[in-house]
């Protein structure tokens, strides 16, 4: 007689597991990561003040320290691009700080999270957050949906079987952690690393429970925040480090589509750079993240052509205002030169020499380049521009540039 045993082997829920209960890989896939090593990372990072508030990078010690001092006073880090959430795939968010400490009718934000567009920043909250509130006197961790709390927990109903929440010095340096599953719903866990262990204190479940997804999208930036509220006092939040990693590989489903200058455009001076196409993020898709693929350039004129350098600018100024056209169902929108001159350079993120004597074609990937096109606090699109400068005067150009995209 034989016997057919079950054999399975299963773990306990614990934060060896990730978001989706799978074993927890070391083989993580960075999204988004930020340090304040050597500077305020102004490329990366957009950031806003208002009324007396102050933002000072602290060199000795690796963090920008955010301060305010009276009411309406604010300051907001958010991150300009946005880690791209991938379907069936957990996510592991981590965020250092310092000076979470209650204060008096202050409230400090730190979070994987957007709000309105519009100032003072502070409606229409979608994401997940910790927050020190010192109007309530309350340290919580929330889950918003396009301005509407899906979960909320205090330190008073935190899970204390690992450790004693009271011992948790809030003024100290402090390492959260927050792992999600996102398919519209899923579960989110909230907790802090304690000599070097992650202890879990809270967990929301989007699942059998709402009506609705538990926040918007998935595709946020990373973003702290310190506000001086009604009735106004001095407060300090200290940005450290962070970083948002995909627990798995990336995988290579992204979507594609391009932009071509084909109408010769004459760039008439010598030594003078111009732009030729440009791109940005459609704002009805701010969650997206383009990746630019690869540049033709043509230099076309007859007789004599020059030499050239193409120059990839991030933000340049234009010495006038360009008309933007989307590209349909797609978060792209492009822009043609119709004659502008570019009047300050901005971010040069690439450039190749051409040659007058032939055509030249340039490729190269910039998937894991954490420069691209987002969205800014205040809903401004960042502008990526193809630029020319040659070596003789009235020289004929065409363009052409490659896109892919996650959404």
């Amino acid at each position: 007689m034989s016997f057919i045993y079950n054999n399975a082997i299963k773990y306990s829920d614990s934060t060896n597991l990730d978001a989706f209960g799978r074993l927890r890989t070391s083989n993580v896939t960075s999204l988004l990561e930020y340090k304040h090593v050597y500077d305020k990372l102004p490329i990366v990072i957009n950031e806003v003040t208002a009324g007396t508030a102050t933002s000072v990078f602290d060199k000795p010690n690796s963090q920008v320290v955010m301060s305010v001092s009276t009411t309406n006073d604010y300051v907001i880090r958010q991150g300009v691009a946005r880690g791209i959430y991938q379907p069936g795939k957990g996510q592991i968010f981590e965020a250092s700080f310092s000076n979470f400490q209650l204060q008096t009718n202050v409230i400090k934000r730190v979070g994987y999270f957007t709000t309105s567009s519009t100032a003072p920043y502070n409606s229409v909250v979608d994401g997940f957050l910790l927050e020190s509130n010192g109007q309530t006197n309350t340290i919580s961790f929330q889950i918003w949906q396009s301005g509407v709390t899906t979960y909320s927990a205090a330190t008073s109903s935190w899970l204390t079987t690992d450790y004693d929440v009271t011992n948790i010095n809030w003024s100290k340096t402090q390492l959260m952690f927050v792992d999600f599953q996102w398919l519209g719903v899923g579960r989110v866990r909230f907790g802090l690393v304690i000599d070097g262990q992650f202890k879990l204190f809270t967990a929301g479940t989007g699942t059998n429970n709402l009506n609705n997804v538990y926040m918007k999208s998935p595709n946020q930036p990373i973003r702290y925040e310190i506000r001086s509220v009604s009735g106004g006092a001095a407060g300090t939040l200290n940005m450290i480090c962070s970083q948002i990693s995909l627990e798995g590989s990336i995988n290579s489903l992204q979507k594609s589509s391009s932009v071509t200058a084909f109408t010769a455009q004459t760039k008439p001076t010598a030594y003078v750079t111009y732009p030729i196409l440009g791109y940005r993020l459609n704002s009805t898709y701010e969650g997206a993240n383009i990746t630019l693929s690869d540049i033709q350039t043509l230099n076309i004129t007859n007789p004599s052509k020059a030499d050239f350098i193409i120059t990839v600018q991030y933000n340049p100024t234009l010495s006038s205002s360009s008309s933007w056209t989307d590209i349909s169902n797609t978060p792209i929108q492009y822009a043609l030169s119709t004659g502008q001159t570019i009047t300050t350079e901005g971010h040069i993120i690439t450039s190749f020499l051409g040659s007058g004597s032939g055509t030249q074609v340039d490729n190269f990937e910039f998937k894991d380049n954490m420069i691209k096109p987002g969205i800014k606090v205040n809903g401004t699109a960042d502008e990526i521009w193809i630029c020319v400068k040659s070596t003789l005067d009235s020289q004929d150009f065409r363009a052409s540039i490659n896109l892919s995209y996650f959404d």
